[in-house]
């Protein structure tokens, strides 16, 4: 169950406002769809269509998005099982609706007949009378045998673990002693966690501000900047947000910054900067000891993420130098200085991060990873470029996969003369690295429960 359980069944199948506004229902219908076709990621998706629902109804629509994405493989199986014939793609939008009801069913509150009874009202918006019927009787029947189809269906990877089944494969490969929790941990809503801006206000002092707004945290066990909230609250809520004391950032992305341990007067590039929580946070760590003279060079591809890098250190108080470029198109963007330390956090698999992305389980594909290697090795091959003699690059993703990771480093090392690997504490020797487990190449972070996020890290030299 989920805190939009107990929501009135109004709540989704009425118009959001009467200035034209659609329900959570209709608006999830089109995200899912778009996601369904491979036309955008759930993220970009909900940014596009948040507007298009009464702002009090926004939760019930990421309810919606996010709850089916989550249980897609669970669903998918369930939905295939009960049509004799899958739909066409150009009734991709009908296959939407299927799954709506059926995550209504099978996982929220809301009253059988008015699950039924909003999905078949769906077809009818979408001018799809025709269909109708077959959804009356798909749902009806579900609703009658949903034991018995569940139990026929169990020994399918995408029903006893809901995830792909080439995923739980690839888990089950490279890590099969944490097989049961990275899935565990991949299926859960994640917690809560926010970064403290200790140039503004110490952990221990943000945490009783909380408390007294009744607002319980817990420290972080490896960030010295994190707390996890027991329960989840807007960011408005959340004491001097506006005024860049907290941000919302994992524990595992915090480790960056702790990491390179940025100093006053060093020249530092985030690569592949979006969305800009680890930038604003190398930022406040060079300026702990006061007003820093770190020239910080953040460098993103999509000019819609440079927004909200914009956004994000706006908000913060702190500026840098934003380039819209392609990373590994020097000539666009490089103008000759040496970097004394590079941050590149590059596009990857984002399999340690399913929980916040779980359209991951609907889009991501095998071939992605080759693809995804292909890029990073073309990004980390140029940006090196870049990088001072003697200087520090901390290569990290948000991946599970070895051949992002220790494999892509190993790779490296053997074909760049200048490269070593170095440990990941030397920039910051009090930080020991007692996260995660060492691998080939750096060390590996896997999804907790009640924790961080699965997150790689190799700290590198140029000799």
């Amino acid at each position: 169950m989920n805190q939009y359980d107990n929501a009135s069944s109004s709540n989704i199948s009425h118009s959001g406002t009467s200035t034209g506004q659609q329900s959570p229902r209709q608006v999830a219908v089109n995200v899912l769809t778009n996601i369904l076709l491979q036309q955008g990621s759930l993220s970009t998706q909900l940014a596009r269509h948040q507007l298009d629902v009464a702002s009090e109804h926004t939760p019930m629509l990421k309810e919606l998005c996010f709850g089916v994405c989550r249980q897609y493989p669970r669903l998918n199986s369930i939905a295939l099982h009960l049509l004799a014939h899958p739909f066409e793609e150009k009734d991709t939008d009908l296959y939407a609706v299927l799954l709506l009801g059926l995550y209504q069913l099978t996982y929220m509150n809301t009253p059988d007949h008015a699950a039924v009874n909003e999905t078949v009202e769906a077809c009818r918006l979408l001018k799809k009378d025709w269909a109708t019927k077959l959804m009356n009787a798909v749902l009806r029947r579900y609703q009658r045998e949903a034991d018995e189809i569940v139990e026929a269906l169990e020994a399918q990877p995408s029903v006893e673990f809901n995830m792909p089944k080439w995923l739980v494969k690839r888990f089950n490969k490279h890590w099969p002693d944490h097989l049961e929790d990275i899935i565990d941990a991949s299926n859960t809503h994640p917690p809560m966690c926010i970064r403290i801006n200790e140039s503004l206000v110490s952990r221990e002092t943000y945490k009783e501000q909380l408390a007294d707004l009744g607002i319980d945290s817990e420290d972080g066990e490896f960030s010295d900047s994190a707390l996890y909230l027991r329960n989840a609250v807007r960011v408005a809520e959340l004491p001097g947000f506006d005024d860049g004391f907290v941000s919302v950032q994992d524990e595992a992305a915090q480790l960056s910054a702790q990491i390179l341990s940025p100093k006053d007067g060093e020249k530092v590039l985030d690569a592949c900067a979006a969305p800009g929580g680890k930038t604003g946070h190398l930022l406040e760590k060079a300026n702990l000891s006061g007003l820093s003279s770190m020239e910080l060079t953040a460098v993103e591809l999509e000019p819609w993420r440079m927004e909200k890098i914009e956004s994000n250190l706006k908000r913060l108080g702190y500026s840098a130098q934003l380039i819209c470029a392609d990373a590994s198109d020097l000539e666009a963007w490089w103008d000759g200085e040496h970097f004394d330390k590079i941050l590149l956090d590059v596009p990857c698999t984002a399999t340690g991060v399913i929980r916040r992305n779980p359209d991951i389980k609907i889009n991501r594909k095998p071939a992605d990873i080759d693809d995804l290697v292909f890029i990073q090795r073309e990004i980390l091959n140029k940006v090196w470029a870049t990088l001072k003699s003697g200087g520090f690059m901390l290569y990290a993703t948000c991946s599970l996969m070895p051949e992002e990771n220790e494999q892509q480093v190993q790779h490296f090392l053997a074909n760049q003369d200048d490269a070593k690997e170095v440990a990941l504490n030397s920039l910051a020797p009090d930080e020991a690295a007692k996260w995660g487990i060492p691998v080939s190449h750096g060390r590996q972070l896997f999804p907790h429960i009640n924790g961080h996020d699965g997150f790689y890290y190799c700290l590198l030299q140029k000799a």
